[in-house]
């Protein structure tokens, strides 16, 4: 096992390939090694495309050689100790495309339903060096690397500064750190500054934790609205834009419900942000991107089918469990056509029509004759928000138990378009104070998704076992399951049904309510204009 690993730059121009072989030669003369062959070498980063295992300290390593493949987890806090390693044949893809063992135990819980994605590949050679006490044991290891980064997608490659790593072996730190310090005096070694990865990443044009599909901008409160507004919609263009490949290809489920999310709140800001930009404007996008939202959806259903699919099976008494089965199997028959439609409507030229105007509008100077268009946006965010937790509590006051399905909805909208602006404008609050409010909101938003999703789900089970039937893929048993389910999903609804009230009364209490009215009559410190363009 290596406890003392140190990383060292060999001397030479910057970016040329550096001669592993002379600081080879030149080490022998002054450490007892023994070389071992030398191999060639293919190193390749992955990550989510959401950098989750990045963000959570971590980096996973794929080593190919002729010999051997392997993955190396890596504790990023620790210059990349390496924690845990195990042999591979499979190429990473999806959690279950792992084989079990030490890596996979650590990925699985940050990767969740994503893909693992070669963030930076790399390939060269590596020489090593045995370091050899006078008993002949091996007491550290010396790597020589010369490595070039893929760039430009594969097309051309550019050469990192050649490495040494010096590993210690246990129980010999002391020879360990007499070696370093022979290396550094006879090759004149710099310490790497930056860990491999990091400049294999900047030398792929990546940066690590570059996309977030959570809204993170800062308007200034002065900041006419018509501005602000297209700062927020042209963010959310470019997360909507950043997910197409991914959807189109369906690498992971989430590149679909990220473009959808950002497809939703686009629709949502046309129409909640009112008076700020061009109506007719207004009116064109927002049916636009209602028929994105439409031709997203059947996939997305059949994702969330088949994502929840053992949760379903959970539902169920075990009797009935593997009755579910041909369920599971008409749904991923159907998803490959439903995918592939998808893909023709996002390589169609009416989406790429609509992705061109809709940048050609918010990247054109503003000539606007809106009512609220140079209005302080602050005061346009005050405005919009304490309209919505207004019509909040008037719907949510008027249910009752008599109270029918299709009102709880509405108020599962209203919540929604109260959620959005809160989103949208939480840069011009104070940030415990808005954090607090989205949360609540989003308490009463779960319970009534709840029921809503439930219903929806409930009906959608009734449909598809009737066309199951129609095809005949659907034996008796499996349509007792799935009315097994229909009826678990029904009585879910109406536990959500229940605690509406409590959840409802926690939201417009007087302590949350009191808490939305500091937050629309505080002021916020405006942002120095260093601080204002971070």
């Amino acid at each position: 096992m290596n406890l003392l690993a140190m990383d060292y730059l060999l001397p030479g121009a910057a970016g040329a390939a550096q001669d592993t072989d002379a600081a080879a030669a030149a080490i022998r003369a002054h450490l007892r090694c023994e070389p071992e062959p030398p191999v060639r070498l293919r190193r390749r980063f992955f990550d989510s495309f959401e950098w989750s295992l990045y963000r959570a300290g971590a980096a996973l390593e794929e080593v190919v050689t002729d010999q051997h493949r392997e993955l190396l987890w890596q504790d990023l806090s620790n210059y990349g100790a390496i924690l845990a390693r195990q042999a591979t044949a499979a190429e990473p893809g999806l959690i279950d495309d792992l084989p079990p063992g030490p890596v996979q135990e650590r990925v699985a819980p940050l990767l969740g339903v994503r893909r693992l994605l070669p963030m930076a590949v790399l390939s060269g050679s590596r020489q090593t060096l045995r370091v050899l006490n006078d008993d002949d044991k091996t007491v550290a290891r010396i790597w020589l690397e010369e490595m070039r980064v893929e760039a430009d997608g594969g097309r051309s490659s550019v050469p990192l500064p050649a490495r040494l790593r010096l590993a210690g072996v246990r129980g010999y730190t002391h020879e360990t750190e007499t070696a370093a310090h022979r290396l550094k005096t006879v090759l004149g070694l710099e310490p790497a500054h930056a860990p491999l990865y990091l400049e294999a990443f900047a030398a792929a044009g990546r940066r690590p934790g570059g996309y977030s599909s959570k809204l993170d901008y800062r308007l200034d409160p002065a900041q006419p609205a018509e501005a602000a507004t297209r700062t927020i919609l042209l963010d959310l263009l470019s997360t909507l834009e950043a997910n197409i490949d991914g959807t189109r290809r369906n690498l992971d489920p989430e590149f679909l419900h990220d473009l959808r999310v950002a497809t939703r709140r686009t629709r949502s800001a046309l129409s909640q942000i009112k008076g700020v930009l061009p109506q007719a404007v207004v009116d064109d996008f927002k049916a636009r991107f209602a028929w994105l939202q439409q031709v997203t959806g059947p996939v997305r259903d059949l994702d969330v089918y088949l994502l929840d699919f053992p949760q379903l099976k959970a539902e169920l008494p075990p009797s009935l469990r593997d009755d579910l089965d041909p369920l599971r199997d008409w749904l991923a028959a159907h998803y490959d056509a439903e995918q592939q439609a998808l893909a023709r409507a996002l390589e169609g030229e009416r989406f790429k029509t609509l992705l061109r105007d809709w940048r050609a509008f918010l990247e054109a100077p503003e000539r606007n004759g809106a009512t609220d268009a140079q209005t302080p946006i602050k005061a346009v965010a005050d405005k919009r928000i304490r309209r919505m937790v207004k019509r909040v509590r008037e719907e949510g006051r008027a249910i009752t138990d008599a109270s029918p399905p299709e009102d709880l909805h509405e108020l599962r909208k209203s919540c929604k378009k109260l959620r959005y602006l809160m989103e949208f404008f939480q840069s011009l609050y104070p940030a415990d104070d808005i954090k607090g409010l989205i949360k609540q909101t989003k308490v009463l938003l779960d319970n009534l998704g709840r029921f809503q999703d439930l219903a929806v789900q409930a009906e959608h089970l009734r449909e598809t076992a009737a066309a199951m039937q129609r095809e005949g893929a659907a034996p008796l048993d499996t349509l007792l399951a799935m009315g097994a389910l229909v009826s678990r999903m029904l009585e879910g609804q109406q536990r959500a049904r229940r605690e509406f009230a409590r959840i409802f009364a926690g939201f417009d209490s007087a302590d949350n309510i009191a808490g939305f009215e500091r937050l629309l009559a505080a002021k916020k410190r405006r942002a120095a204009p260093a601080e204002a363009g971070a």
